[in-house]
């Protein structure tokens, strides 16, 4: 799994509202998690199950939320400068306006509520591969802030990946690689003049390492089990060195007795 569980306690801002809210009832921090989150599996596992292998989007899907919420003490310090920056120049160019103060705090807000709103999202969607199951949560359609949650005992048929439907995160996926990702539990049900996977579930902005590792699960070598991909940054494909042959004496054949 990715190092990044939610049962950690974190730092900064955000690891300080993470400590306080574990500290609530667990059946009453637990139903209003699984309503806005995924459900928190390291929290409830099965008796032996082990999770091994956990995919979210990638990072740039969450990054104005990376830079408010966990550089918090940062954001508001460089507010406070403009702040102070503009009164200062409404001082020495002589046209005061008090109202020129909030114009800084108004953008940090706006700021906060989009990084709020992102962080929501961007934690909604997940797939999570355990030895005992495959959980895909996904926000829920039509419904503001709700998820999701699917739990299946088989693997998917087919794994695409294709390029994004919007070209913002098409900029973002030609410098990183990453691509939309398509499950089917249907095997060879493609839409027509495309190689595009149908009745597919799609998971946008997903890293090609995390794609390879589930690929490494799905597609087990024949005659081996599934393979645990455990993520901890870029995965490495190592190709074996060709196997040397060694020459060893055939031993002399036995003579034949008179």
């Amino acid at each position: 799994m990715t190092n990044n569980p939610r049962n950690e306690t974190g730092t900064g801002f955000s690891g300080l509202l993470g400590s306080y809210w574990r500290r609530l009832p667990q059946s009453f921090r637990w139903n209003i998690e699984d309503t806005f989150q995924p459900a928190a599996l390291e929290e409830r596992l099965l008796p032996n199950e082990e999770p091994q292998l956990e995919i979210r989007m990638a990072w740039y899907r969450d990054i104005i939320g990376l830079i408010v919420i966990e550089r918090f003490n940062f954001v508001l310090g460089f507010t406070l400068l403009l702040v102070a920056g503009l009164l200062l120049y409404a001082l020495i160019a002589g046209v005061f306006a008090w109202y020129w103060a909030f114009v800084p705090f108004a953008a940090l807000l706006a700021m906060i509520v989009y990084a709020l709103l992102e962080r929501i999202e961007y934690n909604q969607w997940r797939l999570l591969k355990t030895n005992a199951r495959l959980i895909i949560s996904i926000p829920q359609p039509g419904s503001l802030f709700l998820v999701d949650n699917i739990e299946l005992k088989g693997l998917p048929q087919v794994v695409d990946t294709n390029w994004s439907k919007n070209p913002v995160w098409r900029v973002f996926q030609f410098f990183t690689g990453a691509r939309d990702l398509y499950l089917s539990l249907a095997a060879y049900r493609f839409v027509e003049g495309t190689a595009r996977v149908g009745d597919a579930l799609i998971i946008p902005d997903v890293m090609p390492d995390q794609v390879y590792a589930l690929k490494r699960i799905i597609f087990p070598v024949p005659g081996g089990g599934p393979q645990k991909a455990t993520i901890t940054g870029v995965v490495d494909v190592k190709f074996p060195e060709p196997q040397k042959v060694i020459q060893v004496p055939e031993p002399d054949p036995p003579e034949d007795s008179a």
